[in-house]
């Protein structure tokens, strides 16, 4: 459970996380668009995002001393959720990168991931509205 009653925020935190993961991938995958052999790669996000919302495990290192204290988050690498294109047509040179089709990912990515930050900042908003309504009574 999260201190705030609900999971919304840690939802919106894991999917800003994955969507900035997927971002390096398909801009690794452009950047290896002349690399012979290179196989463009992707993250699985629903299997990602399923996985970050599951977890509920203490990083080592850290060490709850008090019940009252808020728990520690992992910070889950999410490495096997990391696939492997091969679907794509390859070239001679047996890369797999479509150009057109990783800036078309690339685009729809960050509009996904400016929208989970648009949506976390407003209900940080509402939450110190209500925060400052509650003071007044």
């Amino acid at each position: 459970m999260r201190p705030i009653g609900d999971d919304t925020g840690a939802a919106l935190e894991a999917s800003m996380d994955l969507r900035f993961r997927r971002q390096e991938l398909l801009a690794g995958n452009i950047a290896n668009a002349d690399t012979p052999g290179y196989t463009p790669r992707d993250l699985s996000f629903e299997g990602a995002l399923a996985q970050a919302m599951a977890d509920d495990v203490v990083p080592p290192g850290f060490v709850r001393t008090h019940d009252a204290h808020l728990p520690a988050t992992d910070q889950t690498d999410h490495s096997d959720t990391v696939v492997e294109r091969p679907d794509v047509t390859n070239t001679l040179d047996g890369n797999g990168v479509d150009l057109d089709l990783e800036m078309a990912r690339l685009a729809d990515n960050s509009i996904r991931f400016n929208t989970s930050v648009e949506a976390f900042r407003r209900r940080g908003a509402m939450l110190v509205g209500l925060i400052s309504e509650m003071s007044r009574i």
